[in-house]
């Protein structure tokens, strides 16, 4: 097993206390909160590619990723749709994982036990094993996808948008990671140690505090990774 990777623990090993966790998801802007309650809501029935455009376009947009690289200059306009001038990337993630994501938010959507939000820390061990692993292979096909670029050259997804893409669509599952946290937090490029780094430290953060959590979450309308995504921020180094 990996170390501790303290995002939810001190260094002296003592878990983070509640009320510490909760001030520092209050503390983190309302657009993150609001965005993600969206796509959450809008995965809740089921993928589609409409669904996978907006998703992706609008998270993309709140992490401010499409203001350079492959996703550049990607909108939505006041309809509410992505501009179809601007989606061509998008379309080329979609085809790239369409049959498998959707076969695996059907597969995770079957195992909701109690609470969506929960779906994470409340799978078996073999469709833990199983959902890692085949999310793990669509972050590898995603980060792969080659963009034509404005210059004519190349631009790579990449490790960032495709762990964001996948939280995007898999809420319940994938951690959107960024450069510094894949640096300096996690210490790894394989996305795999990752979500298996965030779904240990959670159960084991709550088997030593008796706590969930997601308890502040009353209205279900958020995940595990989304808060765990908050504290792996504040863990990043100055």
């Amino acid at each position: 097993m990996r170390k501790p990777l303290n995002i939810l623990f001190y260094e002296n090993g003592d878990p983070m206390e509640y009320r510490c966790i909760e001030r520092s998801l209050l503390a983190f802007p309302r657009g993150y909160w609001r965005v993600v309650r969206e796509v959450i809501k809008r995965t809740r029935d089921g993928l589609d590619e409409k669904t996978f455009r907006l998703n992706v376009a609008e998270l993309l947009r709140s992490f401010k990723m499409t203001r350079a690289g492959a996703f550049q200059g990607i909108m939505i306009d006041k309809t509410g749709a992505l501009r179809k001038d601007k989606f061509h990337v998008v379309d080329l993630c979609w085809k790239s994982v369409e049959k498998e994501l959707c076969h695996l938010k059907k597969y995770v959507g079957k195992n909701v036990l109690t609470k969506r939000s929960r779906v994470l820390v409340e799978l078996s061990s073999e469709s833990e094993e199983h959902t890692l692993k085949t999310t793990s292979r669509l972050f590898q096909q995603l980060s792969d996808i080659k963009v034509r670029n404005k210059r004519g050259g190349n631009s790579l997804v990449g490790n960032v948008a495709a762990s964001k893409i996948l939280f995007s669509v898999l809420p319940e599952i994938a951690l959107p990671v960024d450069t510094a946290e894949w640096k300096y937090v996690f210490c790894t490029k394989d996305y795999g140690e990752v979500l298996s780094a965030m779904l240990t430290e959670i159960k084991e953060w709550e088997k030593v505090s008796k706590k969930r959590l997601d308890e502040q979450d009353k209205n279900q309308m958020t995940t595990l990774p989304a808060i765990y995504n908050v504290l792996a921020m504040a863990a990043r180094p100055l």
